[in-house]
């Protein structure tokens, strides 16, 4: 056995003058038994040593089982609770930091993800509203006697609309990306809701909130965010003879959380992750960031925004904090 640290050192000069203590015991009245004597106490201070051993490179062998893990990027192990306190305590810190490690490279996945889709994307429509440019710019400059002023007015509207269409999208991701930290402060659910009842100004549109009930959060932001999901269940019940909006604030569950519904149509299975994709929409008019903007927002805040319900008898999303 070798001697690795100082506490190893302790242990073992402990057990040697355990080893000495047993050899002045091996005296009168026990000289009959001397050889027995210490025979038994150099077998226990062997013992002695090999546990003690054993027991101060537990917590080196944990820890660096612990720091393998991390390098083989394994975040599902677990240390499981002990009696001993100072143990307790060090499982405890090291199952924290595995789940914020694998809270992390999980975000960082869904960060990668979502900005390999978003470059795709951009590459896509940049291409196709440049591509009319190029084709119509290229045949001006080659054959100029071909366009009249009629013509050419025309030709300049299609490369006009283009540009506009472009700057649109750009617009749009600069928006996406570029999203301020939330400046929160206390908000009072009565003042807020109210508000919003009277500029929206629709009958269909219900507000419910707990009594009393405060937020805190970034009101402009959250303002943005429930006018979004709103305007989108007032687009999905249109048409609808008894259309109805509902949106609750609640505490229930210990947690804050308000709840967008409404009794429309409902979001296709198919759909139902895509919908917060950005840039991804069903509608001619639409940019696709709305709930994508939404949910960036509310991430910001610590919480999240998700569709609830959807099989054909309306949508309910959950803003939470």
């Amino acid at each position: 056995m070798k001697i690795k640290n100082a506490y190893q050192a302790r242990f073992v000069l402990l057990a040697l003058g355990f080893m000495a203590l047993g050899w002045l015991m091996a005296y009168p009245p026990f000289e009959n038994y001397e050889f027995f004597y210490i025979a038994l106490i150099a077998l226990a201070a062997v013992w002695l040593i090999k546990y003690m051993l054993k027991f101060v490179n537990f917590v080196p062998a944990q820890v660096n089982y612990f720091l393998r893990a991390l390098l083989c990027s394994d975040y599902m192990i677990h240390f499981q609770p002990t009696k001993d306190m100072e143990l307790e305590e060090m499982y405890e810190k090291m199952n924290l930091i595995i789940r914020l490690y694998r809270d992390s490279m999980l975000d960082i996945e869904y960060k990668q993800q979502y900005y390999n889709r978003l470059l795709r994307i951009m590459t896509h429509e940049l291409r196709n509203s440049i591509t009319p440019v190029i084709t119509l710019s290229s045949d001006m400059l080659k054959r100029p006697e071909n366009y009249n002023s009629e013509k050419l007015h025309r030709g300049m509207e299609v490369i006009h609309g283009q540009c506009v269409s472009v700057k649109s999208f750009l617009d749009s991701y600069h928006e996406l990306t570029h999203l301020p930290e939330p400046q929160r402060t206390v908000i009072e659910m009565d003042k807020f809701f109210g508000a919003m009842q009277e500029l929206l100004g629709d009958p269909s549109v219900h507000f419910q909130w707990a009594e009393g009930m405060t937020l805190l959060a970034d009101e402009s932001m959250l303002s943005s965010v429930l006018t979004n999901l709103i305007r989108n269940a007032r687009e999905a019940t249109a048409g609808i003879a008894d259309a109805c909006v509902r949106v609750l604030a609640t505490n229930s569950g210990g947690s804050p959380y308000i709840q967008v519904s409404d009794n429309g149509p409902g979001v296709p299975d198919n759909i139902r992750e895509e919908i917060f994709l950005p840039f991804y929409t069903t509608k001619q008019e639409g940019t696709g960031i709305g709930l994508c903007l939404s949910r960036q927002i509310m991430r910001l805040h610590g919480g999240d925004l998700k569709l609830s319900v959807s099989n054909g008898q309306g949508a309910t999303f959950i803003v939470s904090f």
